[in-house]
């Protein structure tokens, strides 16, 4: 198609008069048809002033464009767009979709993992195209430079994001599974969220809990606690993926309490304060100020990255404390300083085998992105250590459940991840 050809077409799509192109065989026969980014960037370098009429364009549809990829039933070609003000100087995605593009060992964040637009025939439209798998659904957001520095801002075109304020954009492709569990839930359908202080003596400091009881809970009920009441409160709101679980019949009615946050200094003790705290102040303390009756096996603890470690840690030192463990992205390629990455499965081999009845259950789940090998890995990467240390528990006895999930090293993979796991740990024995 000649030049002229291609502007009178393009100029077609945009009035929304040209007919629509025929629909890859796994497409809606509906979808519209798109301007193309080489089209888009033939209109702005020919006419430079038609950036309204270029955004209009690709922005039809909702952004990010999402699109069928010709011969690919297993991938959708997402193009993430951004329009800046003249004195940007660079645009770059910030997201775990990036994995297949990035320059391993990651030693410089921004270099060697985040992806950069280009601009759009010189104009102040910045665009990128990546292939993703259907069943992904992750964050994003763009680092923007200027001349005041590089700020991160949300997809602002996007309206699916994480909860709180400047919170991320959310990519969910038309793969992704059941997302019934994360639906909001009213605020009147669930009893007030109570918080409390408890003046931790293993922590050595005072510790922020958030206690979210449930609709139909009783002071039996089991509890999940969670730490980390950023991601699990104002991000990806936890209680509200238990209560939709629980609507269901998929686990029963279940009380979350969220710990504000994993101390640093922790991996100093190699988390055995964490341990301490979690067996010896919390469970007592949520016993004494809520009336729980908590039996061991009702006593679920999670987190995500080193803070399912540290769960991890508790289950094994504290059997007599904790029903349940539940890992997302466990950090296991973590060890104390002197010893060799991968340290805590290797604590197992020395292990008895534990009765059932009187272990914890483990359920691990790392991202099917997660193979980045960076500086703090050291080539120790999530897929295989997370692996590695469900072997090591089910070596040493004990009930042990592993998934790879689609997505990476992210809070909105992770929401669906504690989903399944909750599900798994209760489903009925076969």
């Amino acid at each position: 198609m000649d030049l002229i050809a291609a502007l009178l077409a393009l100029s077609l799509i945009l009035a929304g008069l040209a007919p629509a192109k025929a629909a890859p065989v796994d497409a809606p026969s509906s979808a519209p048809a798109l301007a193309s980014l080489a089209e888009i960037e033939t209109l702005l370098t020919d006419q430079p002033g038609a950036v309204e009429q270029a955004w209009t364009a690709l922005a039809r549809g909702g952004l990010p464009r999402i699109e069928p990829i010709p011969g690919d039933a297993q991938q959708r070609r997402v193009t993430f767009l951004y329009k800046a003000g003249g004195d940007v100087t660079g645009v770059r995605l910030n997201s775990v979709i990036n994995a297949p593009h990035v320059t391993m060992p990651v030693t410089d964040f921004e270099r060697d993992y985040t992806l950069p637009l280009h601009r759009l025939g010189g104009s102040t439209i910045w665009a990128l195209s990546l292939d993703v798998a259907r069943d992904v659904q992750a964050s994003y957001s763009f680092l923007v430079t200027g001349p005041t520095g590089t700020l991160r801002v949300s997809d602002p075109h996007n309206p699916r994001h994480l909860r709180g304020r400047n919170a991320e954009a959310v990519l969910i492709l038309d793969g992704v599974g059941d997302l019934s569990p994360l639906l909001p839930v009213a605020a009147d359908a669930l009893p007030p969220v109570q918080t409390r202080r408890l003046n931790s003596a293993a922590l050595g400091r005072d510790v922020s809990l958030e206690m979210h009881r449930a609709a139909s809970g009783t002071d039996q009920s089991p509890v999940l606690i969670l730490y980390d009441a950023f991601n699990w409160g104002a991000r990806a709101p936890a209680w509200e993926i238990v209560h939709n679980l629980a609507s269901k019949g998929i686990i029963p009615p279940m009380h979350v309490v969220l710990i504000d946050q994993l101390d640093e200094a922790s991996a100093q003790s190699a988390y055995a304060d964490q341990a301490r705290f979690v067996a010896d102040e919390l469970l007592p303390f949520l016993r004494q100020q809520f009336g729980f009756r908590l039996a061991r096996g009702d006593v679920l603890l999670g987190g995500a990255s080193r803070r399912g470690l540290s769960a991890v840690v508790t289950g094994l030192t504290r059997p007599e404390a904790i029903g349940a463990v539940i890992s997302l992205s466990g950090s296991f390629y973590w060890a104390p300083e002197g010893e060799a990455p991968e340290w805590l499965a290797r604590q197992l081999g020395q292990a008895p085998p534990k009765a059932a009845a009187e272990a914890p259950r483990f359920q691990l789940a790392a991202g099917s992105l997660e193979y980045i090998t960076t500086s703090t890995n050291q080539g120790h990467i999530m897929l295989d250590t997370n692996r590695n240390m469900a072997a090591a528990l089910t070596a040493a006895g004990y009930q042990t459940g592993y998934s790879i999930y689609p997505g990476g090293h992210d809070m909105a993979a992770w929401r669906l991840a504690l989903a399944d796991a909750l599900e798994a740990l209760f489903q009925p024995p076969e």
